[in-house]
């Protein structure tokens, strides 16, 4: 008798027949195993692979986030991929895609489990003080301008309490943590891409500051004192709003706007 698979398979096939998409996930590169989706999807770039591949796997190897963080990418528990995309866009600009990524992540969640995250600056979801999504952006550029920009998306979807180490427990959790029940992966991927690309052209051709106001609502930290980490220095102040690049202005006591271009919030 053949055993029954006890997750929801994320192949080419299945992921298509929910697909909403014109471009976005039109070309699929599935896996059951890869070292990173971002890499594979850079590497694929570089040969001029056309933008809206996707890479997706049930499982990385060596997951990363930013600043190189290890990101615990366990088989069939969530979403780990990457989309290539080919914007006409200065390289300045390339430190606003993690926030169309941030507001598409947060407008799919919310339209299929009622949950709301909470964008933390710079690249972070969460959901009741603990991290369900992070973000990696890695572009490439061609002189001034973004020749491409990959877009790795990990989420935490149905992972149970007792499937993480005890320091992951601490700071991490997942959809189905949070809904109490279990989430259909490739339906949750296909509202992601729908989101994605209807903003991806929207900002195109009206511009970020719309999308930006949008992240900013589901931001609780925005308008609020918080402490910025930056290796061994810390800015306090006042998350006073984002620039046109992306990076966060901090008000200080003295009342200076300081410009920060990377750096974690403190929780």
């Amino acid at each position: 008798m053949r055993q029954r698979l006890m997750f929801d398979v994320l192949s080419e096939n299945r992921i298509k027949s929910v697909l909403k998409t014109e471009l976005f996930g039109q070309k699929i590169f599935a896996f059951w195993s890869i070292s990173t989706t971002n890499d594979f999807a850079y590497r694929r770039a570089t040969q001029g692979e056309k933008e809206g591949a996707l890479v997706i796997a049930e499982k990385q190897e060596r997951g990363r986030g930013r600043k190189s963080r290890i990101w615990d990418s366990q088989f069939g528990k969530g979403l780990w991929f990457s989309l290539i995309l080919r914007p006409d866009l200065p390289s300045s600009k390339s430190g606003l895609m993690p926030y169309l990524a941030g507001v598409s992540v947060a407008r799919a969640v919310e339209n299929l489990t009622g949950l709301q995250p909470d964008l933390k600056w710079p690249n972070d979801l969460m959901l009741n003080g603990k991290k369900c999504c992070g973000i990696l952006s890695e572009v490439h550029f061609n002189n001034s301008n973004i020749a491409f920009l990959i877009l790795g998306i990990g989420i935490n979807v149905n992972h149970n309490p007792g499937e993480w180490s005890d320091d992951i427990k601490k700071i991490a959790t997942s959809l189905r943590i949070e809904k109490n029940e279990r989430i259909d992966r490739a339906e949750l991927l296909a509202e992601i891409l729908f989101q994605l690309e209807q903003l991806y052209e929207d900002v195109k051709i009206n511009g970020f500051e719309k999308l930006l106001k949008e992240w900013k609502k589901h931001c609780s930290k925005y308008k609020k004192n918080i402490t910025i980490v930056q290796e061994d220095k810390k800015y306090e102040g006042i998350f006073f709003d984002l620039d046109n690049e992306g990076c966060l202005i901090l008000k200080t006591k003295d009342g200076e706007m300081k410009k920060i271009v990377a750096g974690d919030i403190m929780t």
